[in-house]
């Protein structure tokens, strides 16, 4: 309870006024010191399909041409790296929420039209939430929001099967491990976003694409804040 109660303090407006990243004074609103905010690394004209590097003057990567990924669009602020790489540690395992917000506020100002109708952050399974005190793709989709002004749904997705960590997976054992793990409500929306910090094999992100699309929804994106995918 008291996790809890100290995590939504630190995401409320009474947060003091420091740079997330080298603490120094900031603005309260924006989080990040101008310097800081500079160097942040951007990705540089990504694939619409897996956000990787395009080499060439094509629309999609040769990857992507030759075996289309289950979304229609996927949106990655960054590659998985300093200082991308601590704030979403602190954020996960550190009791850090408000990382959560300034991370979805960057990708947002990244996010190229048409935008989607609603965001569904990746669920967490009910005990892995209590435990952290929230879900840390809600934090990062509430971020988002409050740029953009999309709403963000958070009852139409449920973990209901308390998956393995990902991290030390194989892509197989990934998508093994995330059979029938989810439910899905209907969803009111023909074009929607899933969020999630970090896209690795895009295991999670595929699983809960081929849901939607097997209930109608046409337009389905990826959004992370990062990604480590690789062909």
């Amino acid at each position: 309870m008291i996790k809890r109660l100290l995590s939504r303090l630190q995401s409320g407006p009474l947060w003091w006024g420091q740079c997330l990243l080298c603490r120094q004074d900031c603005d309260r609103q924006t989080l990040l010191c101008h310097p800081c905010r500079e160097e942040l690394p951007a990705l540089d004209s990504p694939c619409p399909g897996c956000a990787l590097p395009l080499t060439a003057t094509d629309a999609h990567c040769g990857h992507c041409q030759r075996r289309p990924p289950p979304w229609q669009r996927m949106q990655v602020l960054a590659d998985f790296v300093p200082p991308y790489t601590r704030l979403i540690h602190d954020l996960k395992y550190h009791q850090r929420p408000l990382n959560g917000r300034l991370l979805g506020r960057l990708l947002a100002e990244r996010a190229a039209p048409p935008l989607p109708q609603a965001i569904l952050p990746v669920p967490l399974h009910w005990w892995r939430q209590w435990r952290r005190g929230y879900n840390q793709a809600e934090e990062i989709a509430l971020g988002v929001a409050q740029v953009l002004s999309i709403p963000v749904e958070t009852g139409l997705l449920r973990r209901i099967r308390a998956t393995a960590s990902q991290t030390q997976l194989s892509r197989r054992q990934r998508r093994h491990n995330l059979q029938d793990a989810f439910r899905l409500k209907p969803v009111p929306y023909q074009h929607v976003a899933l969020l999630d910090d970090v896209i690795t094999t895009g295991a999670t992100m595929s699983e809960l694409t081929r849901l939607l699309h097997r209930q109608g929804v046409a337009c389905v994106e990826a959004w992370a804040v990062c990604r480590t995918l690789e062909h």
